[in-house]
């Protein structure tokens, strides 16, 4: 790029920034006074006062157009704000087919269109011709738009850093983001929240971010591989296609945790999107629960007992079949039993020598007339069939009570008369109405715990029982008649309550990202099929980073089919962009079996390993390391321990010597800075340098734990520091001694 072309950008970009002022303030200007005809509205409207109903709902309607108008205006201030920053990082010089001049398409997170001509000076990243910066190089091209398939020839591709107005380095490149610039975007020291990825997009990448084909997206990749960024973009990308009839009301993101929820809060809005709502699956099992007479183990709680050092082997077990789709099999099949053949052993039912109720009819009516209802309301409909029925003989008894009691004489008030007859008269039928009662009633936590009685739940299916079903009953038993739902129960309990009583559906969710979701079992994902029946999905995850130990959790395929039938795609990341080759290196070698994995060609120091044979020095050395860290430039340190328990002992140990926050509720937002944090809240996070805490032979020794160890190193950017007491874990004592180095104490 000579010294004349590179006046003309520096041209181009003074140009682009005055229109992007010019802009502001007629915004500025339109957003004020849509204010005022708010406020002037609203003072109207609290001035009518009493009046018709049809001039207040003019007002009301009034308002809300306004309030809309003044927030879409505010929303376009707030973008082009950004823009006024850097307003483009892209250009493409394209050229139709058969026309021989190429035009300049410049690139950034939102159009701009110049004020007297209406030509865009910039084009939003997700504009349909926007898709070839990601996805070519220079030469043949081509790109999809409502007018058709548009092809032609790039005959340059340019990429810009500009900053605070001001161009830092362009250069010209070809296919995809130069490794050099991606290498010094990867390069810097972590900041407190995610950000968006719009400069530096890769091919793959760019494909499921666009794709408007299929129902279900899964997105599988390897620590570091972006698939949480190409969600969010994908979710920008879905809010600009369309607008009309999608907004940020109708995208559901399924965090993991607190913690994570609020690293990823950046994101949207920086590309001039609002967040869409967020939401855990802890949150749901809150609400759905909330007036079930049980208490529920929380995530938390169970990964803390089965985190430390010697979980329960029958818990395991009990654990291993509650998540499996086998026992999803066993729970549905009893389910259809419930739900049809079960109101067989509803009896006739008869009122003094005559029958007001078949016992045909039980069927009839809940395996007939009200099948498409959950059965808890095919009850209600039922019970309420049988009062009405009920009505004539109630008023016949009530009659004949009170000619009774006014032909003794013992009672002359009227009043006294009825009021006894009615109270006689329920006293008679009471037998009755408690035996409707009970047959017309479903107990959602006795009919669960039903279940594990007498081997009903086989019995009624026909499925064999399994070898450890009495370790499983007696456990689960013991857990609901001391008022506890354990955590492996809760899936199968909330399912259990939503085919019966029905599932909270929520019509206006229209697109889910599931993330994290390798940790998701099959009746998870048969639950939140039947609360957002309406939904498209991107469903992101990563098989190898598992926290959740002995949990079966559903594969990919199963999940599709759940979700989508064969309206699923499945793409498969294969490249890691977060940490240097040499953690990246470490990491894959903890997995022996994994599929391989690429990296971004960016060098870095070894892994570092430290036995500290005396405990009380722990402190020193982790204290030491973090100023070293510190010094060097990096702001982003993790201390990660196991669980919870550890990384509490941890904290109390540094004391004042390191300046840290301990992370150890899901419900705590994410903390810039030193953070100590248990393994399964560190899940999706990422930290210039990764301190991992007692990598040793008892924390790291079944094969559970290596999924956890691997999840953990795979938090690290930049340096990775491993720390030891008596025998370090056999994990890492396996991997080639040339994948890291020992410090000496």
């Amino acid at each position: 790029m000579d010294q004349e072309e590179q006046q003309i950008e520096l041209a181009r970009l003074a140009e682009t920034l005055c229109q992007v002022r010019q802009q502001i303030e007629i915004s500025e200007h339109t957003s004020n006074k849509h204010r005022h005809s708010l406020q002037a509205t609203m003072k109207e409207y609290w001035k009518a006062g009493g009046g018709s109903s049809t001039d207040e709902a003019q007002l009301i309607e009034t308002m809300n157009r306004q309030r809309a108008l003044s927030s879409h205006v505010h929303q376009t201030v707030g973008q082009l704000r950004k823009m006024q920053k850097s307003p483009y990082f892209g250009r493409i010089d394209f050229a139709e087919a058969d026309l021989c001049q190429a035009e300049p398409i410049y690139i950034g997170i939102g159009s701009l269109a110049d004020l007297e001509t209406g030509d865009f000076l910039i084009y939003d990243w997700r504009a349909p011709v926007s898709s070839m910066f990601y996805d070519y190089g220079r030469g043949h091209a081509s790109y999809h738009c409502p007018a058709g398939t548009i092809a032609g020839a790039i005959i340059l591709k340019r990429q810009y850093k500009i900053v605070d107005g001001q161009i830092e380095y362009m250069f010209d490149s070809d296919l995809k983001i130069d490794d050099e610039i991606l290498q010094q975007i990867l390069g810097k020291s972590a900041d407190d929240k995610m950000h968006t990825i719009v400069n530096s997009i890769q091919r793959e990448q760019n494909q499921i971010i666009r794709d408007q084909t299929h129902k279900v997206i899964f997105v599988e990749g390897p620590a570091g591989s972006g698939k949480t960024s190409v969600a969010l973009h994908r979710v920008a990308f879905l809010l600009y296609q369309d607008r009309e009839k999608l907004t940020a009301q109708n995208v559901l993101i399924l965090s993991p945790n607190h913690v994570f929820g609020d690293y990823i809060s950046n994101v949207l809005p920086e590309i001039g999107e609002e967040n869409v709502l967020q939401m855990t699956f802890q949150d749901y099992v809150s609400r759905s629960t909330a007036q079930i007479p049980l208490q529920f183990e929380t995530r938390t709680v169970y990964l803390e007992r089965m985190l430390a050092a010697n979980p329960s082997r029958k818990r395991a077990a009990n654990i291993r079949f509650k998540s499996s789709s086998r026992f999803a099999q066993v729970l549905t099949r009893y389910l259809e039993w419930l739900a049809s053949d079960w109101i067989n052993e509803h009896p006739a039912l008869m009122v003094q020598g005559e029958t007001i109720f078949r016992q045909d009819e039980w069927r009839h009516y809940y395996t007939g007339s009200f099948c498409m209802m959950p059965p808890v309301l095919r009850l209600e409909k039922i019970r309420t069939i049988l009062q009405n029925r009920m009505r004539d003989l109630v008023h016949a008894i009530r009659q004949e009570k009170m000619e009774k009691l006014a032909a003794s004489g013992e009672e002359v008030n009227e009043k006294v008369i009825k009021a006894l007859a009615r109270i006689q008269a329920r006293d008679e039928l009471r037998p009755i109405t408690d035996q409707i009662e009970q047959l017309t009633t479903l107990d959602i936590v006795s009919e669960f715990k039903s279940m594990f009685k007498d081997d009903r739940l086989y019995l009624k299916t026909g499925i064999p029982i399994p070898d450890e079903w009495q370790i499983i009953k007696t456990q689960t038993l013991r857990s609901i008649c001391q008022g506890l739902l354990s955590y492996e129960d809760i899936a199968p309990f909330l399912y259990f309550q939503g085919v019966l009583q029905g599932f909270p559906v929520k019509a206006d969710i229209k697109h889910v990202v599931i993330d994290e979701a390798q940790d998701y079992t099959t009746l998870h994902y048969k639950i939140l099929a039947q609360l957002f029946p309406h939904s498209s999905w991107t469903v992101v995850g990563d098989p190898a980073q598992l926290v959740q130990p002995f949990f079966e959790l559903a594969s990919f395929a199963e999940a599709g089919y759940i979700l989508g039938g064969e309206q699923t795609l499945l793409f498969r990341l294969t490249k890691s962009y977060r940490s240097t080759r040499e953690i990246q290196a470490f990491c894959q070698s903890l997995l022996p079996d994994a599929k391989q994995v690429q990296s971004v060609n960016r060098p870095g120091p070894l892994p570092t390993i430290t036995q500290v044979e005396n405990p009380q020095e722990m402190a020193l050395v982790i204290a030491e390391t973090v100023q070293s860290m510190l010094d060097q430039g990096w702001r982003s340190i993790g201390l990660i321990a196991k669980n919870a328990a550890q990384a509490m002992a941890v904290y109390l140990m540094l004391g004042d010597s390191v300046r840290s926050t301990l992370v150890t509720k899901e419900e705590d937002d994410f903390y810039h800075g030193i953070v100590i944090i248990p393994s399964y809240l560190a899940k999706g996070l990422e930290f210039d340098a990764v301190l991992v805490l007692n990598a040793d032979l008892v924390n790291y020794s079944h094969e559970q734990d290596r999924h956890i160890l691997y999840t953990i190193c795979t938090r690290a950017l930049h340096r990775l520091y491993l720390y030891y007491t008596d025998t370090l874990s056999p994990f890492i004592a396996q991997i080639s001694k040339d994948l890291y180095q020992i410090a000496k104490v």
